[in-house]
């Protein structure tokens, strides 16, 4: 797998050589997958995972599967990319913990444009366009957590799993609680605050309601990260949302805890390799003394790696 990340890591180079230099102009049909697979002499597969990661830098425009084209402003995307050869691109799921993590880590790790989301983040990683995503799907069939999907988003293909910690997600209601939310069946006919489509949050949120018999009223704040669904409740935008304990408790807002779940990046193992300053920065133990601060964290098995099963 190592050797395969790096023939993508290479064609991607290619191909920004070729925009770099003009042989590529804003505007041109960049060559088919098959095309440039035989120019290069890859396989199709490296070099649709060149144009995924090409795609989501902005140096090329069009839907996989689809003849792309040079960006009008290719050639400084494409500079941009050069100057970030050794970075992590990392994909899928909000977190405050995590954000805490990538402020510590500097410009080794920088997040991907799209792919916000579990399930947007495993997409990204399928594509190419991530070396890793933040994830927290729990399949029901098995009990178990991301290992299905990490599995699924790399085509079968092995992928790593690197768990960062767990954490508590829950219904997040106005200081005091005076509409008596105990449980999900309280939330029906209540104004919601909902995560965007792909979050495992907002999965979370519906498979609660579903289980609880409730026919979610239609939709009506949507919020981008854990803190913006506490700020919609604790300013009435919302009578109650999913999201982390540290949120909540960020703007003073009661918590109805529904489930602790486990936070991981799913890699492929031949990225491992970046995330070096990740991991490093991971286990040091002003890291861990801060990640400690936030409520609602299990640290205990924090930097732990395991192939998904």
């Amino acid at each position: 797998m190592i050797q395969t990340t790096q023939k993508t890591a290479n064609v991607t180079a290619a191909v920004v050589d070729d925009v770099v230099a003009g042989r590529l102009a804003p505007g041109d049909r960049v060559p088919s997958v098959r095309a440039l697979a035989d120019r290069i002499g890859c396989s199709p597969g490296t070099a649709a995972r060149a144009y995924g990661r090409l795609r989501v830098a902005g140096v090329i425009a069009g839907v996989p599967k689809a003849r792309a084209v040079v960006t009008p402003d290719a050639v400084a995307r494409a500079l941009a990319m050069r100057a970030r050869v050794g970075t992590l691109c990392l994909s899928g799921s909000d977190d405050p913990a995590l954000d805490l993590l990538l402020r510590s880590i500097g410009p080794a790790v920088e997040r991907a444009d799209g792919g916000r989301g579990s399930v947007a983040g495993l997409g990204l990683l399928a594509q190419g366009g991530a070396d890793a995503a933040a994830v927290h799907l729990r399949d029901l069939r098995t009990g178990r957590s991301n290992d299905t999907f990490a599995r699924m988003a790399l085509g079968g293909r092995p992928a790593t799993l690197v768990h960062l910690w767990s954490r508590e997600q829950g219904i997040v209601v106005l200081k005091g609680n005076p509409l008596g939310v105990r449980e999900p069946a309280d939330l029906a006919g209540r104004a919601l605050a909902w995560r965007r489509p792909g979050t495992g949050s907002r999965l979370l949120l519906a498979r609660a309601l579903r289980a609880a018999g409730v026919h979610p009223q239609p939709e009506g704040e949507v919020c981008d990260s854990h803190l913006g669904v506490a700020v919609a409740v604790a300013t009435g935008a919302a009578d109650a949302g999913v999201a982390v304990r540290s949120a909540a408790e960020t703007v003073d807002a009661d918590f109805i805890p529904l489930e602790w779940e486990d936070f991981e990046l799913a890699v492929e193992p031949g990225s491992m390799a970046l995330l070096g300053p990740l991991i490093d920065v991971l286990a040091a133990s002003s890291t861990q003394d801060r990640l400690a601060g936030l409520s609602g964290y299990d640290l205990r098995r924090s930097g732990e790696l395991r192939v998904a099963a």
